[in-house]
């Protein structure tokens, strides 16, 4: 299966790494803004070719089975927007949009025309994740999820190289990928209340929402963005607890208080955790057609940022 990859920064090449080791998935081609960045790509992934622009990708789209869309969050939009229309399987790298708005016209515009499309919130394929979430269900229910996404805001408010755009829409270039664990964990919320006040920032920037799922558990999602500390996750079971903090790492506690750590797979170990089976949904999406949990679409995605834009708005 031929791939395009647009974009060739960090991100990129993380993915390049992933790609390289799957089975019957190949880098055919790259397009970014930098040559120099294509070329070291090129050279070190065995890509076979560099497309100019756009304008190349759309005329020769028949060659190709698959894109992944890597640009920055400010071009994550208007790149997603023109290459949605060649209805090509699309993976497009998260937030999809720097706004809820933006985000809901991208998800009508794939479903009117019917391209296939994932959106990649690559936490949702932590091996961890769901070593512990088969922990709870074997002692029983989800009782509980606890998420604190504290957001570390005064090392990048006063940051040159972090647009204005990106800090002025935090809540979806960064904070979005906290708010996704509410419905990865806990499913369809069902209700929830907001609780934020501001110490700098206008659209807040201490953030606490109570939420009920349609599974009967309850939880709390906290963020401060002014205070140290990091992203973590708790879940509450049925004579179990799950930690992870950070989310990399993972242990669980019993009735007895026996502390059990969770090991990630080795592909979780050797690459950006997610990746490796992030792409393999990704594969099975060019195949088939069709997105299985816990891979989301646009649309799919558009439950978590409701929320955020909610949260943005209030």
């Amino acid at each position: 299966m031929k791939l395009v990859i647009i974009g060739a920064g960090y991100i990129a090449e993380e993915h390049l790494r992933v790609i390289d080791v799957i089975p019957d998935l190949k880098a055919e081609a790259i397009l970014t803004r930098t040559k120099e960045k294509a070329l070291k790509l090129q050279k070190k992934y065995n890509i076979p070719s560099i497309l100019k622009d756009l304008e190349d990708l759309e005329e020769n789209a028949k060659n190709y089975d698959g894109v992944l869309i890597l640009v920055s969050a400010e071009n994550l939009y208007s790149v997603t927007d023109r290459i949605l229309k060649l209805k090509l399987p699309t993976f497009i790298e998260k937030p999809p949009g720097l706004t809820f708005k933006e985000s809901t016209r991208l998800s009508n515009l794939a479903q009117k025309i019917n391209c296939p499309n994932m959106v990649g919130y690559n936490r949702r394929f932590y091996s961890i994740f769901h070593q512990g979430l088969k922990r709870i269900e074997d002692k029983g229910l989800l009782l509980g999820i606890n998420i604190t996404g504290h957001e570390r805001f005064w090392k990048i408010k006063d940051d040159a190289q972090v647009s204005e755009k990106i800090k002025d829409n935090w809540l979806f270039a960064n904070a979005s990928h906290t708010f996704d664990l509410i419905n990865f964990f806990g499913g369809k919320v069902d209700k929830y209340s907001l609780y934020k006040t501001s110490l700098l920032e206008k659209k807040g920037d201490q953030f606490s929402l109570n939420f009920s799922f349609k599974s009967g558990a309850i939880g709390n999602y906290s963020s401060h963005w002014y205070s140290p500390g990091g992203w973590s996750v708790t879940l509450f079971g049925q004579g179990i607890t799950v930690i992870f903090n950070p989310l990399e790492e993972g242990y669980s506690l019993d009735e007895e208080f026996k502390r059990v750590d969770i090991i990630p797979s080795r592909q979780d170990a050797e690459y950006k955790p997610g990746f490796y089976d992030q792409m393999i949904a990704f594969k099975a999406l060019i195949e088939t057609g069709k997105l299985d949990w816990p891979a989301i679409s646009l649309q799919d995605s558009l439950e978590t940022l409701e929320i955020v834009h909610n949260v943005g708005r209030s």
